[in-house]
C-alpha cells in the first residue's frame, strides 16, 4: 500500500553529494571597467540634472576602491569628464516626461512642461511618401530665432486633414500656429509656441517642441543662436 513515502531498494549506494561549483570572481579588469562605468554614469546624470548624482558619486567611489583603481588614475578620469561639461548656457530636453531645462554651467535656471513628438506615422495616399513624427534625440544646437514667426506649412499637415497639398504658395502660409517665437534647430526642428497650451505635457506635436507662452519668451530671451540643445 502506497502511503506516500518513498524508500530506497536495499542494496542501493547512498547518492554522493556533488560539491558546489567554485564562486566566479571577477578579473581585476572587469572590476575597474564596472567602476569606470559607474564614473561614467555619475557624469552623464549630472548633465542630465538629476539629484542621484551624488548617489551615483559614492558608489563609483566604492567600485574604484573595491577594484584596486589607482586614485590618480580616477582622478584624472574624473577631471577628463568634468571637462566634457557643457559649459555655458544650454538646453535638455526630456521627451519621455515632456520636459525641458535650461541650464547655466550645470545650475538649472528653469523648467518647463513641453510637448515632443507623438510618434505616430501617416502615410500619403499613394503609399510612395510615409512620414514619422518623432522628436530627434541626441544634440543639436539653436541655428537661428525669429520672433513672430510664419510657418510655411508642408504637404503632411495638409494631407492629415485629408486636404490635397495646395499649389498657391499663400495657401501654405500660417502665421499663427507658431506662437510668439521661435528657435530653430535644424532639419524643420523648432522650438515654438502652440494654439493647445492644454495639450502641453504630452507627446501629441509632429516633432517640433511645444512651448507655453511665459516659458516660450522666456527661452527665447534665454538662450543665444549657438547654444547646445540636447534631447533624450
Amino acid at each position: 500500500m502506497d502511503d506516500g513515502q518513498r524508500t530506497e531498494p536495499q542494496g542501493t549506494p547512498a547518492p554522493v553529494p556533488v560539491p558546489a561549483a567554485p564562486r566566479r570572481r571577477w578579473p581585476l579588469w572587469a572590476a575597474a571597467a564596472a567602476a569606470l562605468l559607474g564614473v561614467v554614469l555619475l557624469a552623464l546624470t549630472a548633465l542630465l540634472g538629476d539629484r542621484t548624482a551624488v548617489v551615483q558619486l559614492d558608489r563609483g567611489a566604492a567600485s574604484c576602491a573595491a577594484a584596486g583603481i589607482d586614485p590618480k588614475a580616477e582622478a584624472r578620469a574624473t577631471r577628463r569628464l568634468a571637462s566634457l561639461h557643457p559649459k555655458g548656457l544650454y538646453v535638455v530636453i526630456d521627451t519621455y516626461r515632456n520636459r525641458l531645462r535650461v541650464y547655466d554651467d550645470g545650475s538649472l535656471l528653469r523648467e518647463a512642461v513641453c510637448s515632443t513628438g507623438s510618434g505616430t506615422v501617416l502615410i500619403h495616399p499613394s503609399g510612395e511618401r510615409t512620414w514619422t513624427f518623432d522628436t530627434p534625440l541626441g544634440e543639436r544646437r539653436v541655428q537661428r530665432k525669429a520672433k513672430d514667426p510664419v510657418w510655411t506649412k508642408p504637404d503632411w499637415a495638409f494631407i492629415e486633414e485629408g486636404f490635397e497639398p495646395p499649389k498657391d504658395f499663400s495657401q501654405r502660409v500660417d502665421r499663427l500656429s507658431l506662437g510668439d517665437y521661435a528657435l530653430y534647430l535644424g532639419d524643420g526642428y523648432i522650438i515654438h509656441g502652440t494654439l493647445f497650451q492644454t495639450l502641453l505635457g504630452q507627446g501629441v506635436t509632429h516633432g517640433c517642441v511645444r512651448l507655453g507662452d511665459k516659458d516660450l519668451e522666456y527661452v527665447y530671451q534665454t538662450i543665444p543662436v549657438g547654444a547646445r540643445v540636447y534631447l533624450y
